[in-house]
């Protein structure tokens, strides 16, 4: 059995040597495919990490009507850090919310002044949520709730922009994913076109060992070794492509290259499409066994 194995790896080796042109041609195929596959992916990911720590960040900030005393305000915040879905709460008192307007507007203390000496900027609850929590329809509920409560005057939790920022999480990891199935799709049928070929290259061989009584996976496996190479080689060549392209940009827009795992699942996404495209070319292109 071993030695069956080590025959049908080394004619699959022969292979590859005896049409290199023809190997190369489709290997550059195949990284150019995957190559714009992983600019998309390194977009994505960016522009989906971005986007997730924006979702992570959202809160409710409730403010507090004028006259609301601390023993009341302390009251209030106590009772909002055990409502459902809530992480976390900070009371902000008037003197606070002050001193960091200064400081994150400094341009806008002058403001102040022209307000008056009475004037106070209102004391509030910031509110900290838990991760599941952070979606549109699940803050909504936890807002009304709020907005009906005792010494309450408003309550913000960014309704303007959150809808969007959930909905466009989501498409973006279904696009991702579609992406992912075309480019299963059209580098299959490369490499099942190029087995194919192959297969035809050598139908009399093919024929005579299927006659002789060869094993049918030992028939096949120098070709499904040769579609697997191919399109595990095409996605390694494509991450070096992107990490080149990646490095020349990385001065001038800020970004990062893909993690780990996207590494890795690009690279089982190319020996996959490899399999499946030489699964595809010997269905069409090996012969029967004459009876």
């Amino acid at each position: 059995m071993t030695h069956l194995l080590l025959t049908a790896l080394r004619e699959a080796r022969m292979n590859v040597r005896g049409k290199l042109p023809s190997f190369l041609v489709t290997l550059l195929m195949v990284s150019l495919s995957f190559m714009v596959f992983d600019i998309f992916i390194a977009v994505s990911w960016n522009l989906g990490t971005a986007l997730r720590e924006e979702q992570q960040s959202v809160g409710i900030e409730v403010f507090l009507r004028d006259g609301v005393t601390d023993a009341e305000a302390v009251a209030l915040a106590d009772l909002v850090a055990g409502m459902e879905g809530v992480r976390s709460v900070y009371r902000v008192t008037s003197e606070e919310a002050e001193a960091f307007f200064r400081a994150d507007l400094p341009e806008q203390a002058d403001l102040l002044a022209l307000m008056g000496p009475d004037f106070r900027l209102p004391a509030s609850i910031q509110i900290s949520l838990q991760p599941e929590y952070r979606a549109a329809e699940r803050v909504e509920p936890i807002a009304r709730t709020l907005t009906g409560m005792q010494g309450v005057e408003d309550v913000i939790y960014g309704e303007e922009y959150l809808p969007g920022l959930t909905s466009a999480v989501d498409i973006l990891g279904r696009l991702v994913l579609l992406a992912g199935l075309v480019l299963a799709v059209s580098i299959s049928l490369v490499v099942a076109n190029t087995v194919r070929l192959a297969v035809a290259d050598k139908s009399l061989t093919v024929e005579i060992m299927s006659i002789v009584g060869a094993p049918g996976w030992f028939v096949r496996l120098p070709f499904l070794c040769e579609g697997v190479a191919t399109g595990l080689a095409g996605a390694a060549g494509s991450l070096l492509l992107t990490g080149l392209v990646s490095a020349l940009l990385a001065s001038t827009v800020s970004h990062d290259f893909l993690p780990g795992r996207w590494v890795a699942g690009v690279l089982l996404l190319g020996a996959a499409t490899g399999a499946l495209g030489s699964w595809i070319g010997m269905r069409s292109g090996i012969p029967r066994p004459r009876s």
